[in-house]
């Protein structure tokens, strides 16, 4: 019979290799739907990628609340000397920032103030002319949220995978992020399409990377009252 360890490990095995094969399959998938024209399905926005990514990224909202509850219901994390009501507090600031980035995902909201508000009037990040006009929008939010970084490392430094994998989501983030703040408009139609759709797919791992790392220190703590 298998021991509550065993049942675990299979669990967090199976929750990264799912992760992995939805980050591979479903791009590749999309692609070959949409063959020869591969891209539509990826790159553009409102696309079946953008809506896989926006679900994710509700996902890992989720998740947040959920470590949130079980401070309430279990307790604080023990090996976190914060009081109970700043874990709390860090869950629901995560969550929310998670939210945010999958409304904009589903809605394209930093695309539209970027068009619409910021590009037209010419507003850039000073000497940085390979950007275009507005393209700083996710950066800035980058930078706010790395400011939550080490409260968050505090919560997760006891499951050493959930750290790298969400060490691994940072890195596909600042990828992806470099890659979209390159102006579009000093490449070919080509190579535009390709850098998109590689960007697209960054993107989506990343998301994944987050929801697993999250996901992982949530199963260990349901699993901890029933170990032995």
């Amino acid at each position: 019979m298998s021991t509550t360890s065993d049942l675990l490990r299979r669990w967090r095995v199976g929750a990264v290799l799912a992760a992995a094969t939805v980050g591979v399959a479903v791009p590749a998938a999309l692609a070959a739907a949409r063959a020869p024209r591969w891209w539509l399905w990826i790159a553009s926005e409102s696309t079946p990628m953008t809506w896989l990514q926006s679900v994710v990224l509700l996902g890992c909202a989720s998740l947040a609340l959920l470590h949130a509850a079980l401070i309430d219901l279990q307790g604080p994390v023990p090996s976190v000397a914060a009081a109970p009501g700043r874990q709390r507090g860090l869950w629901f600031l995560i969550a929310a920032g998670f939210g945010e980035l999958a409304l904009d995902e589903r809605f394209a909201m930093h695309e539209r103030l970027r068009d619409r508000v910021l590009a037209p009037r010419n507003i850039r990040v000073p000497f940085a002319d390979w950007m275009a006009p507005g393209d700083f929008i996710l950066l800035a939010v980058l930078l706010v949220g790395l400011f939550a970084l080490p409260a968050l490392y505090r919560q997760l430094r006891a499951d050493r995978t959930g750290v790298v994998l969400f060490g691994l989501g940072l890195l596909f983030t600042v990828t992806a992020l470099l890659a979209d703040s390159f102006d579009p408009a000093q490449m070919s139609l080509a190579v535009e399409r390709l850098e998109q759709t590689l960007e697209e797919c960054v993107e989506l791992c990343a998301g994944l990377s987050y929801l697993t790392a999250l996901l992982l220190p949530l199963l260990t703590r349901l699993a901890a009252p029933e170990s032995p």
